[in-house]
């Protein structure tokens, strides 16, 4: 499928669609009046169905346009009616200006449709006698054009797809689905509206600005980060100009929002782009800040930044962020891999379940190794469990059992291959239990191996 092929199954307007599909294949067919007069129907068709949408929702001043729309429909095919038609039609480009559907320069491009067209369906327009033959290119360039500055994009652009993108994000039930943020805001917005959405999410992600209080500024930075993220995966390029617009103001800003920045944006090279060695160096002194947290409570402030040590960009830039973890005690070391699960402390779990000296911390281990199964592999999966059914205190902790079974349901991307492994954990650890205490001889994962064939 090409490009402008791809554009026609995104026209924003369905009723409009059929329109652009025809002027299509107009164009493969060899009809090439024809063509350019489609395309021209489809944009007038579809800045109606715009307008006309926005009086629906409210709009006061297309409201006035809608009930011009309405009286012309109303007098038909009647000389009068035909009239009516043909001066709205007559003043739809600027219009659509008007309402921030199209720019100026997207004005004029749609303009020359237009004249075109007209040079199509009236041939006494030429001198001499002689008929407008436009060329095939002219055809497929008016529909391509109409397709990126009018057809595939709905009706809010400008400011007013801005102030779209602020309720959305804003929106207590706000979703962060990249596939909707890519679709909403990046594909069917012009390049201007898509590169100010960048900015915006730029300025807060990085530098948590005030929503206008409809979020807590923290809240809303965390979703401008997910954006930014989406963005940059359409667009890498337009991200990266974006976040360095704000390198001299988020050098200034104080150590506890820099912190918070490096946590939500630390995984993404063009954050790295703008942190200079002297900003690297002050991070680093904020990393080795003292813990004044005893090792038998949690740790909770700190946690999310030291747990950047499972990013390689970090690991690069901020040295002492492998250094922190490591003199951290094991209580703040868990705190630590919690706040932010990653393949890089899959080892430091495995750890974990054999040195867990108490039940608690036993749990402590279990439930990390939940959260990190979606990054196991078989070895993985196979050391672990090795290391739970082995120590004591893993094994006969009052959850253990039931995080056995959390924890063979979350492995599912393993296969049937892990369930040979699941039955030799189940066998070592009933071998292990009292005869009499059936809870740790943990029957909810016999009786899904049971089910499975693979324990019998």
């Amino acid at each position: 499928m090409t490009e402008l092929e791809h554009a026609l199954t995104q026209v924003w307007n369905s009723d409009t669609r059929p329109l652009a599909d025809e002027a299509w294949r107009c164009y493969n067919s060899g009809a090439i009046r024809a063509s350019i007069a489609a395309t021209w129907t489809a944009v007038t068709a579809d800045i109606i169905a715009k307008l006309i949408y926005l009086a629906d929702e409210g709009d006061p001043k297309a409201l006035t346009f809608r009930t011009e729309v309405a009286n012309a429909q109303e007098k038909g095919l009647s000389s009068e009616g035909v009239r009516a038609m043909q001066n709205i039609e007559a003043n739809l480009l600027v219009k659509a200006a008007e309402f921030e559907l199209i720019d100026s320069i997207g004005q004029r491009e749609l303009e020359r449709i237009r004249e075109d067209r007209n040079l199509c369906v009236h041939p006494s327009l030429r001198s001499f006698g002689e008929v407008y033959e436009p060329r095939p290119e002219i055809a497929r360039g008016h529909l391509a054009v109409a397709l990126t500055t009018l057809l595939v994009h709905p009706p809010t652009q400008g400011g007013k797809i801005l102030e779209t993108f602020r309720n959305y994000t804003c929106d207590p039930a706000f979703v962060p689905v990249a596939s909707h943020i890519q679709t909403t805001f990046f594909e069917r917005v012009r390049t201007a509206a898509r590169r100010n959405i960048a900015k915006l999410a730029a300025k807060h992600a990085l530098c948590e600005i005030d929503p206008n209080g409809q979020l807590p500024a923290i809240e809303y930075a965390d979703r401008s980060a997910i954006v930014l993220s989406a963005f940059a995966q359409r667009d890498r390029e337009l991200v990266r100009s974006a976040v360095a617009g704000q390198r001299e103001r988020f050098g200034s800003l104080d150590g506890d929002i820099q912190l918070r920045a490096l946590v939500r944006l630390g995984d993404e090279d063009y954050f790295w782009d703008i942190v200079d060695d002297p900003l690297a160096d002050k991070l680093n002194g904020l990393l080795n800040r003292e813990i004044r947290r005893p090792d038998w409570e949690p740790l909770r402030e700190s946690a999310a930044s030291l747990a950047m040590v499972s990013s390689s960009y970090a690991r690069e830039r901020l040295p002492v962020l492998e250094q922190r973890f490591e003199a951290l005690s094991p209580l703040h070391q868990m705190n630590v891999v919690a706040a932010r699960p990653r393949p890089y402390f899959v080892p430091t779990v495995l750890k974990f379940l054999k040195e867990a000296g108490n039940w608690r911390t036993g749990e402590q281990a279990g439930q990390l190794l939940v959260q990190h199964a979606p990054f196991l592999d078989s070895a993985d999966l196979q050391s672990a469990l090795d290391e739970w059914a082995n120590n004591y205190e893993c094994r006969t902790a009052a959850q253990m059992p039931e995080l056995a079974v959390t924890l063979f349901h979350s492995t599912a991307h393993l296969g049937r291959a892990r369930l040979r492994t699941f039955a030799s954990f189940l066998t070592q650890v009933q071998s292990l239990a009292d005869a009499d205490d059936s809870y740790y001889r943990y029957p909810a994962l016999e009786e899904i191996l049971r089910a499975s064939g693979q324990f019998k």
